[in-house]
Protein backbone atom coordinates (compact mmCIF):
# COMPACT_ATOMS: atom_id res chain seq x y z
CA UNK A 1 0.00 0.00 0.00
CA UNK A 2 2.92 2.35 0.75
CA UNK A 3 4.34 1.92 -2.75
CA UNK A 4 0.88 2.49 -4.20
CA UNK A 5 0.39 5.78 -2.32
CA UNK A 6 3.87 6.98 -3.30
CA UNK A 7 2.76 7.31 -6.91
CA UNK A 8 1.98 10.87 -7.91
CA UNK A 9 -1.70 11.68 -8.21
CA UNK A 10 -2.93 8.34 -6.85
CA UNK A 11 -4.79 9.98 -3.98
CA UNK A 12 -6.50 12.42 -6.37
CA UNK A 13 -7.58 9.51 -8.58
CA UNK A 14 -8.88 7.66 -5.53
CA UNK A 15 -10.88 10.72 -4.45
CA UNK A 16 -12.32 11.13 -7.94
CA UNK A 17 -13.21 7.43 -8.25
CA UNK A 18 -14.95 7.34 -4.87
CA UNK A 19 -16.84 10.53 -5.68
CA UNK A 20 -17.96 9.17 -9.04
CA UNK A 21 -19.16 5.91 -7.48
CA UNK A 22 -21.14 7.73 -4.78
CA UNK A 23 -22.62 10.06 -7.40
CA UNK A 24 -23.64 7.10 -9.56
CA UNK A 25 -25.32 5.38 -6.60
CA UNK A 26 -27.02 8.42 -5.07
CA UNK A 27 -28.41 9.82 -8.35
CA UNK A 28 -30.04 6.57 -9.44
CA UNK A 29 -33.85 6.73 -9.11
CA UNK A 30 -34.13 4.19 -6.31
CA UNK A 31 -35.95 4.91 -3.03
CA UNK A 32 -33.68 5.51 -0.06
CA UNK A 33 -30.55 6.56 -1.95
CA UNK A 34 -30.82 10.20 -0.86
CA UNK A 35 -31.46 9.30 2.76
CA UNK A 36 -28.48 6.94 2.79
CA UNK A 37 -26.22 9.66 1.39
CA UNK A 38 -27.51 12.13 4.00
CA UNK A 39 -26.70 9.72 6.84
CA UNK A 40 -23.21 9.11 5.48
CA UNK A 41 -22.68 12.85 5.00
CA UNK A 42 -23.77 13.75 8.55
CA UNK A 43 -21.42 11.23 10.14
CA UNK A 44 -18.55 11.94 7.75
CA UNK A 45 -18.62 15.73 8.09
CA UNK A 46 -18.81 15.50 11.86
CA UNK A 47 -15.74 13.27 12.07
CA UNK A 48 -13.68 15.18 9.50
CA UNK A 49 -14.40 18.66 10.89
CA UNK A 50 -14.05 17.27 14.41
CA UNK A 51 -10.56 15.92 13.72
CA UNK A 52 -9.34 19.30 12.49
CA UNK A 53 -11.14 21.06 15.36
CA UNK A 54 -9.41 18.78 17.87
CA UNK A 55 -6.01 19.79 16.46
CA UNK A 56 -7.04 23.46 16.41
CA UNK A 57 -8.34 23.37 19.98
CA UNK A 58 -5.13 21.74 21.15
CA UNK A 59 -3.02 24.30 19.31
CA UNK A 60 -4.81 27.25 20.93
CA UNK A 61 -3.98 26.00 24.45
CA UNK A 62 -0.49 24.64 23.66
CA UNK A 63 -1.60 21.08 24.37
CA UNK A 64 1.36 18.70 24.29
CA UNK A 65 -0.56 15.79 22.78
CA UNK A 66 -1.25 17.68 19.54
CA UNK A 67 2.32 17.15 18.38
CA UNK A 68 1.83 13.39 18.44
CA UNK A 69 -1.04 13.29 15.93
CA UNK A 70 -1.19 16.79 14.40
CA UNK A 71 -0.14 15.77 10.90
CA UNK A 72 -2.59 12.87 10.76
CA UNK A 73 -5.50 14.92 12.07
CA UNK A 74 -4.88 17.71 9.57
CA UNK A 75 -4.36 15.25 6.71
CA UNK A 76 -8.16 14.92 6.43
CA UNK A 77 -8.47 18.55 5.24
CA UNK A 78 -8.96 17.57 1.53
CA UNK A 79 -11.95 15.48 2.59
CA UNK A 80 -13.83 18.73 3.23
CA UNK A 81 -13.91 19.13 -0.56
CA UNK A 82 -15.38 15.64 -0.80
CA UNK A 83 -18.01 16.67 1.75
CA UNK A 84 -18.82 19.73 -0.37
CA UNK A 85 -19.32 17.47 -3.37
CA UNK A 86 -21.61 15.20 -1.33
CA UNK A 87 -23.69 18.22 -0.34
CA UNK A 88 -24.23 19.00 -4.03
CA UNK A 89 -25.36 15.40 -4.57
CA UNK A 90 -28.02 16.00 -1.92
CA UNK A 91 -29.69 18.76 -3.98
CA UNK A 92 -32.40 16.43 -5.41
CA UNK A 93 -33.08 15.08 -1.89
CA UNK A 94 -33.85 18.58 -0.58
CA UNK A 95 -37.17 18.46 -2.44
CA UNK A 96 -38.35 15.85 0.09
CA UNK A 97 -37.98 18.22 3.06
CA UNK A 98 -41.39 19.23 4.49
CA UNK A 99 -40.76 22.94 3.87
CA UNK A 100 -39.82 22.48 0.20
CA UNK A 101 -41.87 24.69 -2.09
CA UNK A 102 -43.12 26.99 0.65
CA UNK A 103 -42.61 30.75 0.31
CA UNK A 104 -39.73 32.30 2.22
CA UNK A 105 -36.06 33.17 1.96
CA UNK A 106 -34.27 31.16 4.67
CA UNK A 107 -35.83 27.83 3.73
CA UNK A 108 -35.37 28.22 0.00
CA UNK A 109 -33.55 25.47 -1.85
CA UNK A 110 -30.81 27.56 -3.47
CA UNK A 111 -30.07 29.55 -0.30
CA UNK A 112 -30.28 26.36 1.79
CA UNK A 113 -27.59 24.61 -0.27
CA UNK A 114 -25.61 27.80 -0.89
CA UNK A 115 -25.01 28.75 2.74
CA UNK A 116 -24.03 25.22 3.76
CA UNK A 117 -21.72 24.89 0.77
CA UNK A 118 -20.15 28.28 1.49
CA UNK A 119 -19.27 27.31 5.05
CA UNK A 120 -17.94 23.91 3.99
CA UNK A 121 -15.61 25.61 1.52
CA UNK A 122 -14.70 28.23 4.11
CA UNK A 123 -13.91 25.42 6.55
CA UNK A 124 -11.62 23.91 3.92
CA UNK A 125 -9.82 27.23 3.35
CA UNK A 126 -9.32 27.96 7.04
CA UNK A 127 -8.29 24.36 7.75
CA UNK A 128 -5.77 24.45 4.91
CA UNK A 129 -4.28 27.71 6.22
CA UNK A 130 -4.05 26.22 9.70
CA UNK A 131 -2.45 23.03 8.38
CA UNK A 132 0.11 25.05 6.38
CA UNK A 133 1.24 26.99 9.47
CA UNK A 134 4.24 25.62 11.39
CA UNK A 135 3.26 23.90 14.63
CA UNK A 136 5.14 26.45 16.74
CA UNK A 137 4.60 29.46 14.46
CA UNK A 138 3.40 32.81 15.71
CA UNK A 139 0.23 32.85 13.62
CA UNK A 140 -0.80 29.26 14.27
CA UNK A 141 -3.13 30.10 17.15
CA UNK A 142 -4.86 32.81 15.13
CA UNK A 143 -5.43 30.44 12.21
CA UNK A 144 -6.65 27.74 14.60
CA UNK A 145 -9.11 30.19 16.15
CA UNK A 146 -10.46 31.17 12.73
CA UNK A 147 -11.02 27.53 11.86
CA UNK A 148 -12.80 26.88 15.16
CA UNK A 149 -15.12 29.81 14.49
CA UNK A 150 -16.01 28.47 11.04
CA UNK A 151 -16.33 24.95 12.48
CA UNK A 152 -18.91 26.08 15.02
CA UNK A 153 -21.02 27.81 12.36
CA UNK A 154 -20.67 24.95 9.86
CA UNK A 155 -21.73 22.26 12.34
CA UNK A 156 -24.55 24.44 13.66
CA UNK A 157 -25.89 24.93 10.12
CA UNK A 158 -25.63 21.20 9.53
CA UNK A 159 -27.74 20.59 12.62
CA UNK A 160 -30.33 23.28 11.94
CA UNK A 161 -30.65 22.84 8.17
CA UNK A 162 -30.03 19.20 7.37
CA UNK A 163 -31.45 17.61 10.54
CA UNK A 164 -33.82 19.96 12.37
CA UNK A 165 -35.67 21.14 9.27
CA UNK A 166 -36.56 17.53 8.46
CA UNK A 167 -38.94 17.81 11.43
CA UNK A 168 -40.30 21.23 10.41
CA UNK A 169 -41.80 23.10 12.28
CA UNK A 170 -39.89 21.55 15.23
CA UNK A 171 -37.28 23.99 16.56
CA UNK A 172 -34.36 23.43 18.93
CA UNK A 173 -31.96 26.28 19.66
CA UNK A 174 -29.64 23.83 21.43
CA UNK A 175 -29.15 21.44 18.51
CA UNK A 176 -26.38 23.48 16.87
CA UNK A 177 -24.23 23.52 20.01
CA UNK A 178 -25.00 19.86 20.56
CA UNK A 179 -23.69 19.00 17.11
CA UNK A 180 -20.39 20.88 17.25
CA UNK A 181 -19.62 19.62 20.76
CA UNK A 182 -20.35 16.09 19.60
CA UNK A 183 -18.12 16.55 16.53
CA UNK A 184 -15.27 17.72 18.76
CA UNK A 185 -15.95 14.75 21.05
CA UNK A 186 -15.57 12.46 18.05
CA UNK A 187 -12.41 14.31 16.99
CA UNK A 188 -10.77 13.53 20.32
CA UNK A 189 -11.83 9.89 19.97
CA UNK A 190 -10.15 9.69 16.54
CA UNK A 191 -7.08 11.42 18.02
CA UNK A 192 -6.79 8.70 20.67
CA UNK A 193 -7.07 5.94 18.07
CA UNK A 194 -4.44 7.61 15.90
CA UNK A 195 -2.12 8.00 18.87
CA UNK A 196 -2.42 4.29 19.66
CA UNK A 197 -1.85 3.42 16.00
CA UNK A 198 1.28 5.56 15.81
CA UNK A 199 2.81 5.13 19.25
CA UNK A 200 1.14 2.15 20.94
CA UNK A 201 1.27 1.88 24.71
CA UNK A 202 2.82 4.91 26.48
CA UNK A 203 6.27 4.29 27.98
CA UNK A 204 6.11 2.96 31.52
CA UNK A 205 8.99 5.05 32.78
CA UNK A 206 7.18 8.38 33.10
CA UNK A 207 8.24 10.48 36.06
CA UNK A 208 5.82 10.58 39.01
CA UNK A 209 3.13 13.19 38.58
CA UNK A 210 3.47 13.40 34.77
CA UNK A 211 0.97 12.22 32.19
CA UNK A 212 1.37 10.68 28.78
CA UNK A 213 -0.26 12.17 25.69
CA UNK A 214 -2.67 9.24 25.71
CA UNK A 215 -3.71 10.11 29.26
CA UNK A 216 -4.37 13.70 28.18
CA UNK A 217 -6.59 12.50 25.34
CA UNK A 218 -8.40 10.15 27.71
CA UNK A 219 -9.07 13.03 30.10
CA UNK A 220 -10.53 15.02 27.19
CA UNK A 221 -12.82 12.14 26.20
CA UNK A 222 -13.83 11.69 29.83
CA UNK A 223 -14.62 15.39 30.21
CA UNK A 224 -16.53 15.57 26.94
CA UNK A 225 -18.62 12.55 27.93
CA UNK A 226 -19.86 14.63 30.86
CA UNK A 227 -20.42 17.66 28.64
CA UNK A 228 -22.32 15.57 26.11
CA UNK A 229 -24.52 14.09 28.86
CA UNK A 230 -25.24 17.58 30.16
CA UNK A 231 -26.30 18.84 26.74
CA UNK A 232 -28.39 15.72 26.14
CA UNK A 233 -30.19 16.14 29.46
CA UNK A 234 -30.69 19.88 28.90
CA UNK A 235 -32.38 19.16 25.56
CA UNK A 236 -34.55 16.40 27.02
CA UNK A 237 -35.49 18.44 30.10
CA UNK A 238 -36.52 21.45 28.00
CA UNK A 239 -38.80 19.33 25.80
CA UNK A 240 -40.26 17.38 28.73
CA UNK A 241 -40.88 20.45 30.90
CA UNK A 242 -42.33 22.56 28.07
CA UNK A 243 -44.65 19.70 26.98
CA UNK A 244 -45.32 21.41 23.64
CA UNK A 245 -46.85 18.92 21.17
CA UNK A 246 -44.52 19.67 18.23
CA UNK A 247 -41.49 19.27 20.52
CA UNK A 248 -42.70 16.19 22.41
CA UNK A 249 -43.53 14.53 19.09
CA UNK A 250 -39.84 14.58 18.16
CA UNK A 251 -38.99 12.35 21.13
CA UNK A 252 -42.19 10.30 20.99
CA UNK A 253 -41.48 9.17 17.42
CA UNK A 254 -38.14 7.82 18.56
CA UNK A 255 -39.01 6.09 21.84
CA UNK A 256 -42.50 4.78 21.17
CA UNK A 257 -41.57 1.66 19.18
CA UNK A 258 -38.75 -0.75 18.43
CA UNK A 259 -36.04 -0.69 17.20
CA UNK A 260 -35.58 3.08 17.65
CA UNK A 261 -36.38 2.82 21.36
CA UNK A 262 -33.51 0.40 21.89
CA UNK A 263 -31.21 2.47 19.67
CA UNK A 264 -31.91 5.56 21.81
CA UNK A 265 -30.80 3.61 24.85
CA UNK A 266 -27.76 2.41 22.92
CA UNK A 267 -26.79 6.03 22.18
CA UNK A 268 -26.80 6.83 25.90
CA UNK A 269 -24.59 3.85 26.63
CA UNK A 270 -22.20 4.36 23.72
CA UNK A 271 -21.65 8.08 24.33
CA UNK A 272 -21.78 8.20 28.13
CA UNK A 273 -22.38 5.04 30.16
CA UNK A 274 -19.47 3.20 28.51
CA UNK A 275 -16.74 5.88 28.10
CA UNK A 276 -17.44 7.66 31.41
CA UNK A 277 -16.93 4.72 33.82
CA UNK A 278 -14.30 3.12 31.57
CA UNK A 279 -12.06 6.21 31.77
CA UNK A 280 -12.81 7.05 35.39
CA UNK A 281 -9.76 5.33 36.88
CA UNK A 282 -6.35 6.97 36.45
CA UNK A 283 -4.73 3.72 35.32
CA UNK A 284 -7.43 3.12 32.71
CA UNK A 285 -6.59 6.42 30.99
CA UNK A 286 -3.24 5.01 29.85
CA UNK A 287 -4.49 1.50 29.06
CA UNK A 288 -4.58 1.18 25.25
CA UNK A 289 -7.35 -1.44 25.29
CA UNK A 290 -9.65 0.64 27.50
CA UNK A 291 -8.95 3.86 25.59
CA UNK A 292 -9.49 2.28 22.18
CA UNK A 293 -12.73 0.65 23.36
CA UNK A 294 -13.97 4.00 24.69
CA UNK A 295 -13.00 5.81 21.46
CA UNK A 296 -14.74 3.22 19.27
CA UNK A 297 -17.79 3.42 21.53
CA UNK A 298 -17.93 7.20 21.03
CA UNK A 299 -17.69 7.00 17.25
CA UNK A 300 -20.27 4.22 17.12
CA UNK A 301 -22.58 6.28 19.33
CA UNK A 302 -22.37 9.27 17.00
CA UNK A 303 -23.22 7.06 14.01
CA UNK A 304 -26.17 5.40 15.76
CA UNK A 305 -27.46 8.77 16.91
CA UNK A 306 -27.35 10.16 13.36
CA UNK A 307 -29.44 7.18 12.29
CA UNK A 308 -31.94 7.80 15.12
CA UNK A 309 -32.27 11.45 14.07
CA UNK A 310 -33.15 10.50 10.50
CA UNK A 311 -34.92 7.13 10.67
CA UNK A 312 -38.48 8.31 11.50
CA UNK A 313 -38.62 10.67 8.51
CA UNK A 314 -36.09 9.32 5.97
CA UNK A 315 -35.91 6.11 3.95
CA UNK A 316 -32.61 4.25 3.58
CA UNK A 317 -31.20 1.88 0.99
CA UNK A 318 -28.93 -0.76 2.61
CA UNK A 319 -26.91 -1.19 -0.58
CA UNK A 320 -26.38 2.53 -1.13
CA UNK A 321 -25.56 2.99 2.55
CA UNK A 322 -22.91 0.26 2.42
CA UNK A 323 -21.30 1.73 -0.71
CA UNK A 324 -21.31 5.30 0.63
CA UNK A 325 -19.73 4.34 3.95
CA UNK A 326 -17.20 2.03 2.28
CA UNK A 327 -16.06 4.80 -0.07
CA UNK A 328 -15.76 7.37 2.71
CA UNK A 329 -13.93 4.93 4.98
CA UNK A 330 -11.44 4.11 2.23
CA UNK A 331 -10.79 7.81 1.60
CA UNK A 332 -10.36 8.56 5.29
CA UNK A 333 -7.94 5.67 5.82
CA UNK A 334 -6.00 6.56 2.64
CA UNK A 335 -5.33 10.20 3.56
CA UNK A 336 -4.42 9.35 7.15
CA UNK A 337 -2.23 6.42 6.10
CA UNK A 338 -0.38 8.54 3.59
CA UNK A 339 0.26 11.18 6.24
CA UNK A 340 1.48 8.50 8.63
CA UNK A 341 3.84 6.87 6.14
CA UNK A 342 5.35 10.15 4.93
CA UNK A 343 5.71 11.83 8.35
Amino acid sequence: MTAFLEKKGVLAVLLAAAGALMAFVSLRPFPGNGGSLLLAFLFFIGVVEGCIAAAAAGATVNARWVGSVRKELLSVTPLLLVASFLLLLLIPFVDSYPWAGRPGIWLRKDFFIGRNLAFLLLAYVTARRFAAAPADGGGTKVRAAWYLLVFVVSQSLTAFDLVMSLEYPWVSALLGGYFFIEALYGGFAVSALLYLLLHGRPPAGNAPGTRSDLSDLSILMFGFSLMWAGLFFAQFLTIWYGNIPEEVGFIARRVSASPLRELCVAVLFLLFFIPFPALLATRAKSNPYVVSAAALSILSGILVERYVFLAPVVRFSPGALAIDFACLLVLFVAVVYKARVFR
